[in-house]
């Protein structure tokens, strides 16, 4: 990521002359013009011939344009004006969601976002002829998320496959900290046309951040001159009026362009296209009121500052909560005098077991924590800010820590990104031990977390604010498969299977259990083993608690053995990895695995009597860039027995794009590996 300010030399003058607003837009003259008319929709338009659109597309993006400016206020300062243009061709259903959208809009007690002209067509080509099919208005719902949040809402109207639709709309924000950000790229679908355009007056300062792996095909810059109307109206009482004055100043204009960009390819082991996707984002930095300078970039400092006074967030944290003893007295009536540790566990898992958690994006209490108990469910912050209060009122040093889950992006540990910032959890100080604790997640063990929380930085908002990081490197994958045959007096082969599960697939075990029932579990799992083994007396052991790992056991038989010349057996049993998950060719963004891993499985088998080996594979052992994998294949066999040894040790989560190729070598070798079989020969 490139940081580059977007700032310039001004000069200011100031009078109370109103004069006309004169708006210096980017004009198109420099670099080349969009590719289409806006507004404007004829039959050859419907013909769209590009390399980006083959039979797996559902819409294309045709033109899309962002333009960003600035305007007096009546509060004595700018607003931002962001006008957005874009054209869709939906090419068949599946791309009926690209329809449908939704403007979020914030709003504070003293000023809120607009929107404005906005208006929307749908054309269709019936009979050679364009038919065109206006948005109408009433059809354009408003949405109150919460306090400072509203969404307006509208789908296109008569669209079918083969539509176009066009839509543009305005909107206006005296919010000039961040200004909306440009994707170029789209997730859904390939975008041939994305510009985004800024004029900035000369008494703001931005920095601008780029991410991206593609290049513009327009990077240009121009300089200009503008005048801006202000006016003042907090200032009127009833001996004064309001303020009006014009500002004269230089401005920085911005054009960029990129084209012919194909859709994202939501790849496997990427934690979210958010941190990849082609995009420009702005933040405030400084500002010149015309005499002075003023620092202005959000620090986590101000944040938590922010944060500890809000009454949806720290506030309840230090007020007076006498009327939580209510709810901590049956919690730890069994031993007032317990050590902190006890206490702080008993408190976690009765907030884990009562409370159900019914939006994990929130990281602020909806209502009041007395809701909260009242209601036995609630947001994650209203779920863990109450845990935090019940741990504080034990005695508990405990605190919030802010993250971002892996699918809304990482967040910068430089400056606050709130909009990315969607994830409460606490932290508890014992002794020198520090504990982490989300009791929104069900079956998670006291100190442990998600992997969706394992996103790189997060903040612990108290006085001494400080950084933290959970890192997918710091987790460990471990599982041991054992698996033993034997020899019955019939003939017949059988055997025991047992699973010793690692952290996280123990914890997915507890939820498919929860969510299906063991019989649905157990039956589940019957149908996905290979048909030749029949397994019965299936047991899962700790299932039921949230401290353990679970363990999977049930016993078997092959019915591959019953008279059978020449026998191919796999001695995997159905744990091989059947399919390499890089399966690109190749690859342009990195490989985010979610943890490390250690996978061990271990095989003693009773040759069948009256067969013998005939081919066996032989034993392997290759290396993932010398220190940061191993994949090792150990088989030996006499008269009597066979055992092997299988292990995948992986040591890294991240490997770069030139990784690529290795790992996926890696895997290919394994693939081909695990899929060797023993021959067995019949003994005549």
């Amino acid at each position: 990521m490139r940081v580059i300010p977007c700032q310039c030399k001004m000069a200011l003058l100031r009078s109370s002359i109103l004069v006309p607003l004169l708006f210096i837009f980017l004009a198109d003259s420099y670099g080349q013009d969009a590719p289409i008319n806006f507004g404007k929709v004829n039959a050859a338009d419907f013909t769209i011939n590009s390399p980006l659109i083959d039979s797996a597309t559902n819409a294309v993006v045709v033109f899309d344009k962002g333009d960003m400016s600035f305007e007096g206020n009546r509060s004595g300062w700018f607003s931002y004006v962001f006008k957005r243009s874009k054209r869709i061709k939906i090419i068949n259903k599946k791309g009926f969601d690209l329809a449908t959208l939704e403007l979020s809009l914030y709003q504070n007690d003293d000023s809120k976002e607009t929107v404005d002209k906005l208006a929307g067509f749908t054309y269709n080509l019936e009979n050679g002829e364009v038919k065109e099919t206006r948005l109408n208005t009433k059809d354009i719902f408003e949405e109150k998320k919460d306090k400072n949040h509203l969404s307006k809402k509208f789908t296109m109207p008569a669209v079918k496959e083969g539509s176009i639709i066009e839509y543009s709309y305005i909107i206006k924000s005296d919010f000039t900290f961040n200004l909306p950000g440009w994707e170029f790229q789209s997730a859904d679908c390939p975008v041939l046309w994305s510009e985004c355009n800024v004029v900035i007056p000369g008494m703001l300062s931005y920095m601008t951040f780029f991410q991206g792996y593609h290049r513009y095909f327009i990077d240009k810059s121009s300089e200009g001159f503008q005048s801006y109307s202000i006016r003042n109206e907090t200032s009127e009482t009833a001996y004064t009026k309001a303020q009006s004055f014009s500002v004269s100043a230089p401005t920085t204009g911005r054009r960029w362009v990129m084209k012919d960009l194909p859709a994202f390819n939501i790849e496997n082991f990427i934690s979210s296209p958010v941190n990849f996707i082609d995009k420009i984002s702005f933040q405030l930095y400084k500002t010149y009121d015309g005499q002075n300078y003023h620092d202005v970039a959000n620090t986590w400092k101000k944040v938590t500052e922010e944060l500890m006074r809000r009454e949806d967030f720290g506030k309840y944290l230090d007020d007076e909560n006498g009327w939580l003893d209510r709810v901590l007295n049956p919690v730890l009536k069994e031993n007032e005098n317990e050590d902190l540790l006890q206490a702080a566990k008993k408190i976690y898992y009765h907030v884990q077991a009562n409370y159900n958690c019914t939006n994990h994006y929130d990281k602020y209490i909806k209502t009041s924590l007395q809701d909260v108990v009242k209601k036995k469910s609630g947001t994650v912050g209203d779920i863990n800010l109450l845990m935090i209060a019940l741990l504080k009122h034990r005695g508990i040093r405990a605190l919030p820590v802010l993250l971002s889950t892996t699918d809304v992006g990482r967040n910068s540990a430089d400056y606050p990104q709130m909009e990315r910032l969607n994830y409460v959890i606490g932290k508890i100080t014992i002794g020198t031990t520090d504990y982490y604790l989300d009791a929104a997640t069900p079956f998670l063990p006291f100190g442990k977390l998600p992997l969706k929380c394992y996103n790189g930085h997060a903040r612990v908002i108290s006085n001494d604010t400080a950084a933290v990081y959970f890192e997918p490197d710091s987790l460990k994958e471990s599982s041991v498969v054992n698996v033993f045959i034997f020899n019955e007096e019939k003939n017949e082969v059988t055997g025991t299977y047992k699973n010793s599960m690692g952290f996280f697939e123990s914890l997915n075990s507890k939820k498919q259990i929860a969510k299906s029932g063991l019989a649905g579990y157990t039956a589940g799992l019957k149908q996905s083993l290979p048909e030749e083994i029949l397994a019965e007396n299936i047991g899962v052991d700790s299932f039921q608690y949230t401290d353990e790992p679970v363990v999977l056991k049930y016993d078997f038989k092959l019915n591959l053995f019953e008279g059978a010349d020449i026998v191919y057996f796999n001695p995997l049993m159905g744990e091989a990895i059947k399919k390499n998950p890089f399966y690109a060719a190749e690859r342009m963004y990195p490989v985010e695995l979610p943890y490390t891993r250690d996978e061990l499985y271990i095989l003693n088998m009773e040759i069948p009597k009256g067969y013998r080996i005939d081919e066996q594979p032989k034993s392997e052992r290759i290396m993932l860039n010398e220190d940061e994998g191993m994949f090792e294949y150990i088989i030996k066999a006499d008269a009597g027995m066979v055992q092997l040894k299988c292990r995948l040790l992986v040591k890294k989560t991240n490997f770069t794009g030139k990784d690529y190729q290795t790992l996926r070598d890696f895997y290919t070798y394994i693939v081909k590996k695990e899929a060797e079989q023993i021959v067995f020969k019949k003994i005549k």
